[in-house]
């Protein structure tokens, strides 16, 4: 009976050394994590964003925020107002532009229709009508025709001035453009980001529509002090 009584308490002090061993082994690990993630703002490359392999170079002062977007992807419709705050509150940094993604004949006819009403230099709030049209009235906008009747009725566009613009040239090098810049990227879905045409911002399990808006902010810091130390560097070499 001792014996056995000496057996179950060896067992029991040889439970609590694994416990503690494998306590001290997690701690070491969560520290270990949170150092590295730290040390580069808790976002990483090749979880967080990606380094585009054909990186597009961008012109101008501010940096480049492109949106791949649908009219027909409804996570864009909620993602869209907090976009657009987000990038006026940084207007004198950031150039948001959007790019529809033309991923089905759908999706090129919504394209054809952001381009539309960007040739006819439409007000904000036709964009935004045509997401709540189709998300939140459920309207069936799956033709030309459909379109053209829906922005008769929401602005003071003629739906035959509508649909002489859609089947402009111009309308159709836009499309041809933003299926090209969307391949070259890799875009496969939407909301993505691609940040100064280097970086592209993808929603995962790690990153949710509302991330991508912060790992943006440490793209566009870390560009920002990238450009600091080049000009610098460039007013040096001057100098010399």
């Amino acid at each position: 009976m001792v014996r056995r009584k000496s057996f179950v308490n060896r067992q029991k002090q040889i439970l609590i050394v694994v416990a503690l061993i494998v306590a001290t082994l997690l701690a070491f690990l969560t520290i270990k994590t949170v150092t590295d993630e730290g040390a580069q703002g808790d976002f990483i490359e090749g979880v967080h964003y990606t380094v585009l392999d054909q990186p597009r170079r961008i012109r101008g002062d501010k940096i480049e925020v492109m949106e791949f977007f649908s009219y027909g992807c409804i996570h864009c419709y909620r993602f869209d107002d907090d976009l657009e705050q987000w990038a006026g509150e940084r207007s004198n940094q950031v150039q948001l532009k959007r790019t529809p993604l033309i991923g089905s004949d759908l999706w090129r006819l919504y394209g054809e229709h952001f381009y539309t009403l960007e040739g006819l230099d439409a007000p904000e709030n036709l964009h935004q009508a045509t997401f709540r049209a189709l998300h939140d009235l459920g309207r069936n906008l799956n033709t030309p025709d459909a379109l053209a009747d829906f922005v008769a009725t929401n602005s003071d566009f003629e739906r035959d001035s509508y649909l002489l613009q859609r089947g402009s040239p111009a309308v159709a090098r836009q499309v041809a453009l933003s299926d090209r810049l969307a391949r070259t990227a890799k875009i496969t879905s939407v909301p993505q980001l691609v940040i100064q045409g280097r970086y592209r911002i993808s929603t995962t399990t790690d990153v949710g529509p509302q991330r991508m808006l912060e790992v943006a902010d440490y793209l566009i810091e870390k560009l920002s002090k990238e450009n600091a130390s080049s000009s610098k560097a460039q007013a040096s070499t001057g100098k010399s």
